[in-house]
C-alpha cells in the first residue's frame, strides 16, 4: 500500500504503535530509540504484515528518523510550558552534536551485537543508579564513593536563574517549581559546584557551566546517540536531575531539547553516509524511511500526549516508571542478543 509493501491494516498498526511508543518515551523523556530499536528489530516484523527485517544499523537509522518527528512535537510542548532551560541546553549541545556526528559515521565499523549488548547494559546501569537515588536520595552518591573530590555532586548555586524563553532572559519562579525529591540547595560545601569550569564561566554563580564530569557525560551521551541512537537524553537527565539537582520538570524538557538536536545531527550524518558514501555503510538506502513516516505520524500525536502526561504526573510516578522501563528494556535487549542471537550488522 502506497509503495510500502504493507497492507492498510498494517499501516494502521504502524500509526498506533508509533503513538503508543512515542507517548511512553515522551512522558519519561527517553530517546525513542530505547523502545523503537528493539521494536523495529523484534516486534514490528511480528505484528505488522510486510514489515521488513532490518539490520541493526538500519533499525537505528529508522529510529533516528522517527525521533525527529516525535521530539519536534514534544519539544514544542515543553517550550510552551516553559520546561526548557536554553542556557543549559546550549552548553551541552556544544559537546553532544559533533560527538554524535563522528560516532554515527564510526558505528558502521562496530559489530552490531557489541552495540546492542552495550545498549542494554547501559539501560540496566541507569535503572540501578536512578533507583538508588530515588530510594535513598542524592547522598547515596557520597555513601558509595566517599570521595567528595570526585565532584559526583555539583548542585547549582541558588543564585542561578534558568532561561526558559528563547528571546528573553526573564523567568518566573512559579513556571518551574522546586523538585520534590532532588531539588533544593546543597547540604554541604562538598556538594556544590567547584567552579572548575570546562564549558562556561565557573566564577559566575548565576550562570550554568559544565565541569569535567558533566563534559564526560555529555561526550559519552553524544557518542552513544551516534552509535546506537540512545543515551544522550538519559545521561543528560541523570546529570541534571541527580548531579546538578535541576528540578525534574525543567531537566526533563531540557533533556528533550538536547536529545532532539543531537539526534537531528546524527540523522543528517546517517543520510549523508547512505547517499554519498555507500561503500562505508555497505547498505545503500536500506533504511525504510517511507515505512517510518507512518510510525512518525503516530509520534506527532504521541509526542504531545506524552508531554501533557509528563506535566501532570507526580515526580515519584515518573521516576518509578522510568526505572521500570530502563530495566525491562535492558534485560530484553541483552537476553535477546546474547541468548537468542543478535541481528546482522
Amino acid at each position: 500500500m502506497l509503495g510500502t509493501g504493507i497492507p492498510v491494516s498494517g499501516l494502521v498498526v504502524l500509526v498506533l504503535l508509533g503513538f503508543t511508543i512515542a507517548t511512553v518515551v515522551n512522558t519519561f523523556a527517553m530517546e525513542a530509540a530505547v523502545l523503537f530499536v528493539p521494536a523495529f528489530l523484534f516486534v514490528f516484523p511480528v505484528l505488522v504484515p510486510g514489515f521488513p527485517h532490518l539490520a541493526a544499523n538500519a533499525a537505528v537509522g529508522l529510529a533516528l528518523f522517527v525521533e525527529l518527528f516525535g521530539y519536534s512535537s514534544s519539544v514544542a510542548a515543553y517550550w510552551y510550558r516553559h520546561q526548557i532551560d536554553f542556557n543549559i541546553a546550549a552548553n551541552v549541545l556544544l559537546l553532544t552534536v559533533p560527538t554524535a556526528m563522528i560516532a554515527r559515521a564510526g558505528s558502521y565499523y562496530v559489530p552490531a551485537d557489541a552495540l546492542m549488548i552495550g545498549f542494554g547494559a547501559l539501560l540496566l546501569g541507569l535503572s540501578v543508579v536512578l533507583y538508588e537515588a530515588h530510594e535513598h536520595g542524592p547522598s547515596l552518591v557520597d555513601t558509595v564513593a566517599e570521595k567528595p573530590e570526585l565532584s559526583l555532586l555539583a548542585v547549582l548555586d541558588e543564585a542561578y536563574e534558568p532561561r526558559t524563553r528563547v528571546m528573553s532572559d526573564t523567568h518566573a519562579a512559579e513556571e518551574t517549581p522546586p523538585s520534590e525529591t532532588m531539588g533544593g540547595p546543597a547540604s554541604s560545601e562538598d556538594e556544590r559546584a567547584n567552579g572548575d569550569a570546562v564549558v562556561g564561566d565557573g566564577d559566575d554563580a548565576t550562570a550554568f557551566h559544565l565541569e569535567r564530569p558533566d563534559v564526560s557525560l555529555a561526550v559519552l551521551g553524544g557518542a552513544l546517540a551516534g552509535l546506537v541512537g540512545i543515551a544522550v537524553g538519559e545521561l543528560t537527565q541523570t546529570m541534571l536531575a541527580l548531579r546538578r539537582r535541576v528540578p525534574l520538570k525543567l531537566s526533563t524538557g531540557t533533556s528533550a531539547l538536547v536529545l532532539h538536536v543531537t539526534i537531528v545531527a546524527a540523522l543528517l550524518t546517517n543520510v549523508a553516509l547512505l547517499t554519498f558514501a555507500p561503500s562505508v555503510t555497505g547498505e545503500g538506502f536500506t533504511v525504510p524511511f517511507l515505512v517510518g513516516s507512518f510510525v512518525a505520524l503516530g509520534c506527532l500525536f504521541g509526542g504531545q500526549f506524552g508531554a501533557y502526561l509528563n506535566n501532570r504526573l507526580s515526580e515519584t510516578t515518573v521516576m518509578v516508571m522510568l526505572i521500570a522501563v530502563y530495566f525491562l528494556v535492558g534485560v530484553f535487549v541483552v537476553v535477546r542478543t546474547v541468548v537468542l542471537g543478535g541481528t546482522a550488522h
